[in-house]
């Protein structure tokens, strides 16, 4: 609302401007921390920067490559926002019974069982081991592996696999030179 402000025999006016306490109004360049909404063909003025000739369309003004900077404002956000009835996250439902229940019992993690790992059989051991036992056909073979069923860890499970060590990338491996 303007105001009349003396300021001795000249008559000035003052001109506050109230301030906006709403999040569109802080989106407006009030506040400026939030996104402003995305640019529409209304907005955009003659002589302004993002002014076309020829046809325009609204999905022009959507396109972050396309759309120029305004000169003195922050970047524009390109893309829609949903309307003020969405809420944004995911609600968690949650047993929260406060100290009583956090004392009465524990909330403890299941182990998982179906991450058991099927580790594959050692061939080249049991081999070796029939040919010490002095088995000789495939079918000594054959019982030998089911008395003696060795298994070997999975490659992909094994700790070098999972975490190589940590070098440089430069460095190179074996003998150093003189």
């Amino acid at each position: 609302t303007p105001q009349k402000a003396s300021a001795g025999p000249s008559t000035r006016l003052v001109v506050r401007e109230r301030r906006r306490n709403s999040l569109s109004g802080m989106a407006g360049g009030g506040g400026g921390w939030a996104p402003r909404r995305p640019l529409c063909l209304a907005e955009v003025e003659a002589g302004s920067e993002n002014e076309r000739l020829g046809v325009a369309r609204d999905s022009m003004l959507r396109n972050p490559l396309i759309l120029k900077a305004e000169l003195g404002k922050p970047q524009r956000n390109c893309y829609t926002l949903p309307g003020f009835d969405f809420s944004y996250g995911l609600y968690i439902e949650r047993t929260d019974g406060g100290v009583p229940e956090a004392i009465g019992h524990w909330n403890t993690i299941k182990p998982r069982t179906g991450l058991t790992q099927n580790m594959p059989r050692d061939f080249i051991t049991m081999n070796r081991g029939a040919l010490k036992a002095g088995y000789t056909t495939a079918r000594e073979f054959n019982l030998y592996y089911k008395a003696k069923d060795i298994r070997r860890k999975d490659d992909e499970y094994s700790r070098f696999k999972r975490s190589p060590p940590k070098v440089p990338a430069d460095m190179t491996y074996g003998i150093p030179a003189r």
